[in-house]
Parts: structure tokens; sequence; C-alpha cells
């Protein structure tokens, strides 16, 4: 099996080839010198763009910004990502009556759904509540009849409260990584594919809201919405030339 450096190469070769071939068409010919010059010109310029493919990672916020941009400046119309996805997810979730312990929210990115960490965990444990299992276990299938092509990515949130140091986490980053983890392995445990799953803890680091008043008092309300569980649905990042691959042997 050729490597990505080694596939590149051939095809820098083939256009060099194709075009040389060009060019001495053009000389048997009997055709002018500036159309060699002009075949030359076209051989730097195929070389140069195959390189850069060669280096090239499409963002894909980026390209769908570039897309709407390109349909509104040419009076065309612009599907959003993943629209009708949050609807039929959306749909669902009212079908259930979950629709008071889900939050789905569409993004640039994909689809969003937020669920508050206290459903899911007791304060300063990892461990899901029964309710959460059940709660995973009606959302899993939900996301499973989508057909659209996306990642899975769970993200852990937690408030600005220090962990206790009789508990067995040193630090709300490690907390919330652990909940992400363990909300990942029911998907891993249904059959997703773990290179389409990502777990993520954030700890404190991005609240929804401010954890404190101006004078440093806890907010209680609010430290509970960031006390939370994200699970993103995201566009499928395609693996790019030149990245690691493992060799089958």
């Amino acid at each position: 099996m050729k490597e990505p450096q080694e596939t590149e190469e051939v095809n820098i070769r083939d256009a060099m080839a194709n075009a040389h071939a060009s060019v001495e068409h053009v000389e048997e010919g009997g055709g002018s010198n500036w159309l060699v010059s002009y075949a030359d010109m076209m051989t730097l310029l195929v070389m140069f763009f195959v390189i850069l493919l060669s280096f090239s990672t499409i963002d894909p916020k980026k390209f769908e910004q570039m897309k709407k941009s390109a349909a509104e400046e040419f009076g065309g119309s612009y599907q959003v990502p993943f629209e009708q996805m949050s609807k039929r997810i959306q749909e669902s979730v009212r079908n259930l009556g979950l629709e008071q312990s889900l939050n789905i929210h569409q993004t640039d990115d994909g689809v969003e759904i937020s669920i508050t960490g206290t459903v899911f965990f007791e304060l300063g444990s990892a461990n899901l509540k029964a309710e959460a299992v059940d709660l995973v276990r009606k959302i899993i299938p939900i996301i499973q009849a989508e057909p659209t092509d996306f990642d899975i990515v769970i993200e852990g949130h937690t408030d600005d409260v220090p962990v206790s140091s009789k508990l067995e986490y040193q630090s709300n980053w490690e907390l919330s990584s652990v909940r992400a983890c363990r909300v990942l392995n029911s998907f891993e445990i249904a059959g997703f594919p773990k290179n389409r799953l990502t777990a993520v803890g954030y700890g404190d680091a991005r609240p929804l809201l401010p954890n404190r008043d101006l004078s440093g008092a806890p907010i209680a309300a609010n430290q509970e919405k960031n006390r939370r569980v994200l699970i993103k649905l995201t566009r499928h990042a395609a693996p790019t030339v030149g990245s690691e691959s493992v060799a089958s042997h």
C-alpha cells in the first residue's frame, strides 16, 4: 500500500510527464516559441498547485462560510448544514417527552445536545445516576437513526467550586474529563466506532454564565447551569494528506 507522500510524488511526476508530452507535441508541429514557453509555465503551475494541495487542510467551518457568501453573492440558495438533522432530533426528543431534560441547539459545526450536569452526576462524582443511564439509552437510538456522516464529541463542564481533597479527583479538569469518558463509554458500547468518538473535559474554563457575582459570592443557579454535559454531533473530519497512518502487517 502506497504511503500518502508516495502517492503525491506519483501525481506530480504524472503531471510533469503530461505537460512535457504537450511541449514535445507543440515542438514537433512547428509551433511558435511562445507556445513552448506557455506550456512550460502551465507545467510549473500544475506542480505548484499539486504541492499546495498535498499540504492543504480544509476547515469545514470556513468552507461553509465561503459557500454561504458565494450563494448570497450570486443570488443562489444556501442549505444550512445539519438543519434537517437538528429538526429530526428535536422532534424525536419531543415525542419521547425529553425536552425538559435536553436542550437541542444547532451550531455552525453541527448539532449540540446539552444536559444539565446535576441530571447526570452527584456533586463531585463521575458515576452516572440511574436516571442519567436511562436518558443516555434513549438518546443513543435517536442519534443512531441519523444517516448523516458525523463525529461525536462529548464535553464535560463543571462549576468553579474546587474539588474536595476527600475525593479521588485532584481538580475540576480531571473530574470533567472522567465524566465525559463515562458518557462516551455508553456510545462505544452501543456500537459507535471509536474513531468517531472524542471525550474532552473543560473543567470550569468555559462557563455559560458567571459562577460568582462582582463581590465574589457564588451564584448557585448559574453554577448549576455551568455543570453540564454536551453531546456534539459534528461534521466528520476526513483524514488529510500527510496525516499519520498505521501500517498493516
